[in-house]
């Protein structure tokens, strides 16, 4: 082999690589690919394609952004409530007068403010409202016998069957050991029970009317006031109102331009919970209040975020 030649191929191989190689980049660079377009005369793919499409524009246009709002935000409000109920009411012992000593007949016949039956004075979003009572006067600290009624376990024949400082379930009272005679012959005989010491005379939780008429009458007509505060502070302390109408009205459930008004009878309430005010009166019930505010921020916040009433009996 001549040495001459291998010199001179080698270099040239090698500018022959570089060259391949510069233009093979250079190829890449300025090339670029594009997909093929086919267009087919087919009347079924073609309606079925723009129906498809037409179906994703109303889907969007009316129903998430129109109708659903889809491009609204939501939030919670901040909420206060505070209620104050009025009226007075009478009890009367009426026909049905129970044997109650006449110097005692002035607790059960007399006249009831709001300081009265309203207990406690404020409740956190709430009210009480009394509607019956069971009265036992002249309470005072002492030793009396206990009820055989609710506690039948202290009924003794003697001072054995009696042990000092023992508790019964449902007791009013520690017992002190002894056996005496009830306090309460006409309701439950002449027996003989432990005497505790409590409060005496001892409750006795019998309706002094019954289980058909309540003592207090007419707090079906009480007025209950009901302000409710809102504001959505996610949106800026601007949007916030309560519901105070434009004057003092009562709310009636016939008449569609008092559902603004924020005084509400008690009897109506009851009655648009599904009660029976009179039968609530005389056993208690637990009657709900809902305040919906639903508002929509795009229109006039003072004109359009109104408050809807519902009523639910609970108990």
């Amino acid at each position: 082999m001549d040495p001459s030649v291998s010199e001179v191929t080698k270099p040239s191989k090698i500018k022959m690589l570089q060259h391949k190689a510069i233009e093979s980049i250079i190829n890449h660079v300025i090339e670029y690919e594009t997909p093929k377009v086919v267009t087919v005369h087919n009347p079924s793919i073609g309606l079925l394609r723009r129906s498809l499409q037409l179906g994703v524009v109303l889907y969007v246009g009316l129903y998430q952004l129109w109708y659903a709002q889809g491009y609204q935000e939501f939030a919670d409000m901040e909420s206060s409530v505070t209620t104050k109920v009025k009226g007075y009411s009478q009890s009367s012992l009426g026909s049905k007068r129970p044997p109650i000593p006449s110097a005692q007949s002035m607790m059960y016949e007399r006249v009831w403010d709001e300081a009265d039956y309203v207990v406690p004075p404020a409740e956190n979003g709430a009210f009480f409202v009394t509607t019956n009572v069971v009265i036992t006067p002249n309470q005072t600290m002492g030793h009396c016998p206990e009820d055989p009624g609710e506690v039948p376990e202290s009924i003794c024949t003697d001072s054995n069957n009696c042990m000092a400082n023992k508790h019964l379930i449902k007791s009013h009272g520690p017992q002190t050991g002894r056996c005496i005679p009830t306090d309460r012959p006409a309701k439950y005989g002449n027996i003989t029970v432990c005497e505790i010491q409590s409060w005496c005379p001892v409750e006795d939780d019998r309706l002094v009317l019954g289980n058909d008429t309540s003592l207090i009458t007419g707090s079906e007509n009480h007025t209950v006031f009901i302000k409710n505060s809102i504001r959505f502070s996610y949106f800026g302390d601007r949007f916030h109102r309560n519901n105070m109408p434009d004057h003092v009205c009562i709310y009636n459930f016939t008449d569609p331009d008092s559902w603004m008004c924020n005084i509400f009878k008690l009897g109506d309430i009851v009655a648009a919970a599904g009660g029976d005010y009179l039968t609530l009166s005389i056993s208690g019930g637990v009657v709900a209040v809902h305040i919906q505010w639903i508002c929509n921020l795009d229109f006039n916040f003072i004109e359009n975020c109104l408050p809807k009433y519902n009523f639910r009996l609970l108990d």
